[in-house]
């Protein structure tokens, strides 16, 4: 389980770091050409290789070797039978594990100790769909992942009055209705699974601000007459001090933040043309990095199914290998099988124990032993080339001494 868990999450990790790169480096190129949302947009190409990354690409379904004593049963869970790449995978899943609740946990306290420095949060007297914080300065923004609200200082009614109200307000009910706050939080989980990835970080940041300027976008779309006053009222907005992982708000980085924002309200907007171009385009990439991602998946190993052998073990290999600790504890029978990878020479090698039964008398061990004795001829009864292919062998242990 933890091998599996481990190749997945490697794979995904893999793919991840592909599709990211990907949007970090057309994003601003894409947002000059095409427009904001288009760049927004754009990140939805590393998902999309998570995702071609973990399908699956027709695993070998391991036959059953009619070899030694036969016991056909159904395939367990893959597990790997040395046990130092065991342990070693298990610590390596055990690290990965505590380290992705150990960000989720920072990121549960960071959105805590956000929330409380707003304040009790109450409903505006002219407007019950906003709630006002105690705190002065930051906002609005959109709080939350399952149910945002927008938040606003407790000075807002006296900062942002008539047009230049409506204008901030516009732009979180944006984010609401794209469902931002969603994506923010989904960019969280995966901040958390890959909490070794800086760049993963980095492309959160990154993210956010691509959101944000497809929000402002979206505004000075609907209000074209009002750009001059939002840009305004964006130079007059305070921004948090701090980020909440949960909701929308510019990223509290840098000197000047509002730098790349105001650059896109100086731009021509983005045609209807540009918009469908940009819409063709990043789904056109999108599909064509997953689909690459996807075609780089390993090609599944043939599967050896009419077995001829040239050596087989022998019941003098069974009683040499056969643990002694489950002799000593009255286990006179266990059955074991193991799906195995077939060398150039016909040799097995890269088993893994499918079924161990029972599992804590070493019987997994002594069937790797024995594998060693067999080797299978360069073709099977069928006359087609067995190296390079898997294949099930069951085996069933009976205690010589009983």
């Amino acid at each position: 389980m933890n091998d599996a868990l481990l190749t997945l999450l490697i794979r995904g990790e893999l793919a991840l770091t592909v599709g990211v790169l990907l949007a970090l480096v057309l994003r601003r190129p894409v947002r000059r050409a095409l427009g904001p949302l288009a760049a927004y947009a754009l990140w939805l190409v590393a998902p999309l290789c998570v995702i071609a990354a973990l399908l699956p690409a027709a695993a070998p379904t391991g036959a059953m070797a009619p070899v030694v004593t036969l016991a056909a049963d159904a395939a367990w869970s893959v597990r790997p039978v040395s046990r130092q790449v065991h342990k070693v995978s298990e610590i390596l899943t055990a690290l990965w594990v505590l380290g992705a609740l150990g960000a989720a946990s920072l990121f549960a306290l960071r959105q805590a100790r956000f929330v409380r420095s707003l304040g009790r949060l109450a409903p505006s007297p002219t407007d019950r769909a906003l709630l006002l914080g105690q705190h002065t300065g930051a906002g609005p923004m959109l709080l939350g992942a399952l149910r945002p609200r927008i938040v606003a200082p407790a000075d807002f009614e006296a900062r942002f009055q008539g047009s230049a109200r409506e204008l901030v307000l516009a732009h979180e009910r944006v984010h609401l209705a794209r469902g931002d706050a969603a994506v923010n939080a989904l960019v969280v989980v995966v901040r958390c699974l890959a909490w070794f990835n800086p760049l993963v970080h980095h492309a959160a940041r990154a993210l956010r601000i691509d959101q944000e300027i497809a929000c402002d976008a979206a505004v000075v779309e609907r209000h074209p007459d009002a750009a001059r006053l939002y840009a305004e009222t964006l130079l007059g907005s305070a921004l948090t001090p701090m980020s909440a992982p949960f909701g929308c708000h510019w990223p509290a980085v840098g000197a000047h933040p509002l730098k790349e924002r105001l650059t896109m309200l100086q731009t021509a907007s983005t045609s209807p043309a540009r918009k469908t171009l940009g819409a063709l385009l990043v789904g056109t990439l999108a599909l064509a990095a997953a689909g690459a991602v996807w075609a780089a998946n390993a090609p599944p190993e043939p599967t050896v199914r009419n077995p001829l052998w040239v050596q087989r073990p022998g019941l003098e290999d069974m009683t040499r290998y056969y643990p002694e600790i489950a002799h000593e504890a009255g286990v006179t029978a266990a059955r074991v099988t193991v799906d195995c990878s077939i060398t150039a020479e016909g040799r097995l090698e890269n088993c893994l124990v499918r079924q161990e039964d029972p599992a804590q008398y070493g019987f997994g061990e002594a069937t790797i032993k024995l594998v060693r004795h067999f080797q299978m001829a360069p073709e099977d009864r069928d006359g087609k080339p067995t190296v390079g292919g898997v294949i099930r062998i069951p085996i069933v242990f009976q205690d010589p001494k009983a």
